[in-house]
């Protein structure tokens, strides 16, 4: 029997993250099924490894198969590990696992110096690599996004140098370092045709990176719903997700705040009926018509965030009366609970790759509004709303648009088709990377 072996940057035991959370669904339906299948996670950095270990402890064991290391850091733009003793011992327990095939859910914990020991140590085994981010091309965590803020469309040396203040040279060299190490890959894979594009345009061959979405067992199909369900939910809206800057939670929350003042605008305005026969009064030439806010009921919920962790990123912003914190939840409880909503929001400001959330989204059967770039835009095409990426104001009209429109919200869910399960995903799996149970 072949022996897989699942290596991740991190353990969702630990973090909570689309591709750690890929990688362990993986192991978890592999293991199921009876295959012989090993999951290797990892902490993100010290601090994570000081909280979960003992002083001189380098292993978690969940269980006989289930691993996490811990993870002491390593210099992201050369993805080494400082010390040659860590790599030695993270080379010792992969090999120690005698992997017939390893798939690699990212190179973060693991680096270039492991995978090209481990592909010289055991060249018979076959490698793999799903693509989560954009790593490899962008210094500056992965996620084409300059320290200015601004999105970045194509990395160049000269541009990476200006941005990261560092040589042209050093890029030039970074860029030929991670094109080496991918092509110690028998295979690369990415969850969406946009991160496969990217790396195409970087450098990879064509057709190189194949493209699998990620699986997600969703059980039974929403349940059919009652006009009142159709109204109710309509006016309810949810965001999932980390209170990161990047997953532009500020930019939600200023569009709730547009929101919340079109609302107060409303309420203080003199309610003025036209004389009968004659038409309401419209603006003087140069003049624009007062916003309109939502006259139902509206509410905002936010999970996986709390209103301490919003309030330190953002100390400025004061969300209305209308949103609230939810904090952490289960992940198995995820699909219920977006079920209860009528749209779910995701505003992130990078360009993302495949998020969990929008096949959690899917499976609930409930309709989202997505930012207008990269993942985001290819995985919601057809059954999403989408806004350009940053503008609350956009925002704030896309929710607007569908607040308390049942009959759009039912349009929106005849569109949806459920994500791929985690059996049609590995038979998707075996054909790409030519590997038999």
């Amino acid at each position: 029997m072949t022996r897989t072996v699942i290596i991740s940057h991190s353990h969702p035991a630990l973090r909570y993250g689309g591709g750690e959370v890929a990688a362990y669904r993986q192991f978890q339906h592999m293991l199921e099924g009876g295959e012989d299948v090993y999951f290797v996670g990892s902490t993100i950095g010290p601090e994570d490894g000081a909280r979960f270990f003992g002083p001189a402890q380098r292993v978690l064991s969940f269980s006989d198969r289930d691993f996490c290391l811990r993870g002491l850091g390593m210099d992201a733009f050369v993805m080494e590990h400082p010390r040659i003793e860590t790599e030695d011992w993270l080379l010792d327990f992969l090999l120690a696992l005698e992997g017939d095939v390893y798939h690699f859910h990212h190179f973060w914990n693991i680096g270039a110096g492991t995978l090209r020991r481990l592909r010289a140590a055991r060249p018979q085994a076959q490698m793999i690599c799903t693509l989560h981010e954009m790593t490899a091309i962008c210094a500056n965590h992965g996620q084409m996004v300059k320290t200015s803020g601004e999105l970045c469309f194509a990395a160049s040396d000269v541009a990476c140098a200006a941005c990261l203040k560092r040589s042209p040279a050093d890029f030039m060299l970074r860029r030929a370092r991670m094109a080496g190490m991918l092509d110690l890959f028998d295979v690369l894979l990415s969850p969406s045709q946009f991160m496969a594009d990217r790396f195409e345009v970087w450098g990879i061959a064509p057709g190189r990176v194949g493209v699998i979405e990620n699986g997600l067992d969703h059980g039974d199909a929403p349940p059919v719903q009652s006009q009142a369900d159709l109204t109710r939910r309509s006016r309810r809206f949810a965001f999932f997700g980390q209170a990161t800057p990047t997953k532009g939670l500020d930019v939600l929350i200023r569009a709730t705040q547009e929101i919340d003042a079109r609302i107060r605008a409303q309420a203080t305005a003199p309610a003025v009926a036209p004389a009968r026969g004659k038409a309401a009064a419209k603006p003087a030439p140069g003049e624009t018509a007062a916003p309109t806010g939502p006259r139902a009921p509206i509410s905002l919920e936010i999970y996986g965030v709390t209103a301490e962790g919003f309030a330190a990123l953002w100390p400025d912003l004061t969300p209305p009366d209308w949103v609230r914190f939810r904090g952490r939840y289960r992940p198995q409880d995820c699909i219920a609970i977006m079920r209860r909503f009528g749209w779910i929001v995701i505003p992130s400001v990078w360009w993302e790759n495949s998020p969990v959330v929008i096949q959690e989204a899917r499976a609930a059967g409930t309709p989202m509004i997505a930012s207008d770039i990269g993942g985001m835009a290819e995985k919601t095409a057809g059954w999403g709303v989408q806004f350009p990426v940053g503008d609350p104001d956009a925002l704030a009209a896309a929710i607007l648009s569908v607040h308390d429109r049942p009959e759009i919200l039912a349009q929106h869910i005849a569109l949806i088709a459920p994500p791929l399960d985690m059996a049609g995903f590995m038979e998707e799996w075996r054909v790409a990377v030519s590997v038999v149970k």
